[in-house]
């Protein structure tokens, strides 16, 4: 019962001593080992105390004013600018615009074949075209030909077959060009044997399938032409004998949207040139 009554007077005494004038002993307690116990109040901004007004005889000495805004600022709290967040811009699909006209583009056809290899087959064929090489028409233009005259020149019984392949210095075929002569004999008969085989042999190194549809009419001599994604053959008999006959196979790219698509693809465009083997 003594000890009881110890810690029980004990107990009153200690906190008689804490709690005592506003409790300032619990709150030095507080703040020597920070036990958090008192919340800490919210500082406000306290606007500066005015200044009192002296007599006009009594001077302010010039080293209590920047004491006097230090003190106005630092029991000043600045309030921290809000940042408000900027509304979120919805991405918008552009699936359904308006197409613009400047921007259309085409699907367009390329050559499968270099000048090169094309003139390497004509020449495995037995068409003696020779490499590909520079054309008589400038430094920027290549080309391998063909040509055989069966019959005396200005013989209207003459068969005559010619072969021309003209494109880039780089190998890019830009057009075909067959013209035939085929009289009704032996010689026109071997001159059309060799024309139809030739036609054939392009069309398969060119796999442009759809211009095999042309086969038919060519085979009986009647003026065909077809046009897909930038490519044209055309098959037509000249005005001046019916026995003169012309084949064209050419890239013919016209309208807006197929040239633009070629620009965008010309090799010229985004490939170097090799650089020239030194001895």
């Amino acid at each position: 019962m003594f000890w009881i009554a110890a810690v029980v007077i004990g107990s009153i005494i200690l906190a008689t001593a804490l709690l005592a004038n506003d409790m300032r002993n619990l709150r030095a307690l507080d703040d020597r080992y920070h036990l958090n116990l008192f919340p800490k109040p919210e500082q406000r901004a306290t606007a500066p105390a005015q200044e009192q007004q002296q007599p006009a005889h009594t001077a302010t000495p010039a080293a209590a004013a920047p004491k006097t805004s230090a003190a106005a600022a630092t029991s000043v709290r600045v309030k921290p600018a809000t940042v408000t967040a900027k509304p979120s811009v919805k991405k918008r699909s552009h699936l359904l615009d308006e197409p613009i006209d400047a921007l259309l583009s085409a699907f367009v056809r390329s050559w499968r074949i270099s000048g090169q290899a094309l003139c390497a087959d004509l020449q495995k064929f037995g068409l003696s075209v020779g490499e590909w090489r520079q054309s008589e028409l400038g430094a920027g233009t290549s080309e391998c030909s063909y040509a055989v005259q069966k019959g005396a020149y200005g013989d209207p019984k003459a068969a005559s077959f010619f072969i021309i392949a003209r494109g880039k210095p780089s190998g890019e075929i830009d057009t075909i060009r067959i013209k035939v002569i085929m009289p009704d004999n032996d010689d026109g008969k071997a001159v059309a044997g060799t024309f139809v085989d030739t036609v054939v042999l392009l069309l398969n190194e060119t796999h442009w399938l759809d211009f095999q549809a042309a086969l038919e009419a060519i085979g009986k001599l009647q003026d065909v032409t077809l046009q897909a994604f930038g490519a044209k053959l055309a098959f037509f008999k000249e005005f001046q004998s019916d026995n003169n006959f012309n084949l064209q196979l050419e890239l013919r790219r016209t309208s807006p949207e197929q040239l633009r698509t070629a620009i965008v693809f010309d090799k010229a465009r985004w490939t170097l040139p090799s650089p020239s083997s030194t001895n």
